[in-house]
């Protein structure tokens, strides 16, 4: 197409951390957009401040929101709830192309199984998507537990994509072992586990695992680590060492030195994907997963990894003692995710409705 498409991409109207390195929420925002750009899509990044630090690319650029002028941009993306609530607050909720990525969908109730955001916290998310199912052209899904719960709750099943986490194709080569102080095997969990005040529920269910597995691996011999934010104050040190937050530009030493990766379910019925597993997974970790995790398929594509039962503690330390000494075809399970699981793979998925839409607007 000769025309050039013009993008938005939104996560947050009062985001300052911009590109704040912690987040997986800010890695999908910029990943994205990166990849977008690189399909040749103009892309624009809409941040709140004029000093913030943005990645620069062909085809992208960093654009205050105070300067922001809507009418030039034929598509806007946003990511998450927070993201069309920027739209909401900018007063263009009403743009005719929106493409809304949810990372998570709440039901009408706070008793949906697998759904784990509850009384006003959940009501707010609600009315967040009545906007979006009213406002938005396309609405995207990281699994398909949550698309089928949208169209539960709001009988639409036209304009909806799913577009699971992706992971990025090109890596850093491994630099040092951040774990030589230690002398164990090393299994690490990767992952924010939420703070008490947000999905307090889930912060306290989260803790008390770690605990529960930390104790049977050390029995074993095994060190389990835990990188990440989060309230971590349950949290008993004697057999679970807190590492902290990594910059995700540095977090792959922690998977290429780690001989294990763990991955934890929200409860016995789970909606939202984790995305961990495609970053264990990329630099041929092997990965130990509670079952319900829709996207524990990939696991077993890969051929990298074991799926323990939910909340079955003694089984899990288990298998994650066999993957450490299983012998794995990592280059192989490498090779998958590359295959099928990298950002530029989901922004094709965007790339095709946004051209398909804009041939048959502009001819």
């Amino acid at each position: 197409m000769e025309k050039d498409i013009r993008i938005a991409t939104v996560y947050k109207k009062d985001y300052l951390e911009v590109f704040g390195p912690y987040k997986m929420s800010t890695v999908r925002w910029t990943r994205i957009s990166e990849s977008l750009a690189n399909l040749g899509f103009k892309v624009d990044m809409i941040i709140n401040s004029n000093d913030a630090l943005c990645p620069t690319s062909p085809n992208l650029q960093c654009v205050p929101s105070s300067k922001v002028i809507w009418e030039k941009y034929p598509i806007v993306k946003t990511l998450y709830h927070t993201g069309y609530q920027a739209l909401v607050q900018e007063g263009v909720e009403r743009h005719p192309f929106v493409i809304s990525r949810l990372g998570s969908v709440v039901g009408s109730s706070d008793d949906v199984p697998g759904v784990h955001f509850f009384k006003d916290e959940r009501r707010k998310l609600y009315e967040v998507q009545l906007q979006i199912h009213e406002g938005s052209k396309y609405v995207a899904f990281s699994s398909s537990p949550d698309k089928l719960l949208w169209e539960e709750e709001f009988g639409r099943k036209d304009g909806l994509l799913l577009v699971p986490t992706g992971v990025d194709r090109i890596i850093p080569d491994p630099s040092g072992n951040p774990y030589t102080e230690f002398h164990e095997r090393i299994a690490v969990y990767i992952g924010n586990i939420r703070k008490s005040v947000h999905q307090m529920e889930l912060n306290l269910l989260w803790q008390e695992k770690l605990n529960a597995l930390g104790s049977l691996l050390k029995k074993k011999g095994i060190r389990l680590c835990l990188i990440g934010l989060g309230d971590t104050e349950k949290i008993d040190s004697s057999v679970v060492t807190c590492l902290g937050p990594v910059r995700n530009d540095r977090i792959w030493d922690y998977q290429y030195f780690a001989d294990v990766g763990i991955t934890l379910a929200m409860g016995e019925v789970q909606n939202h994907e984790s995305s961990k597993i495609y970053y264990y997974l990329r630099t041929g970790l092997p990965v130990v997963s509670e079952e319900p995790i829709p996207n524990n398929y990939v696991i077993e594509e890969s051929n990298l990894g074991f799926i323990s039962h939910y909340q079955d503690n003694q089984v899990m330390v288990d298998m994650i003692e066999a993957a450490i000494f299983h012998k794995w075809d990592h280059e192989g399970a490498i090779r998958y995710i590359l295959n099928n699981h990298t950002w530029d793979k989901r922004a094709r998925i965007y790339e095709q409705v946004i051209r398909e839409e804009c041939e048959a607007q502009w001819g």
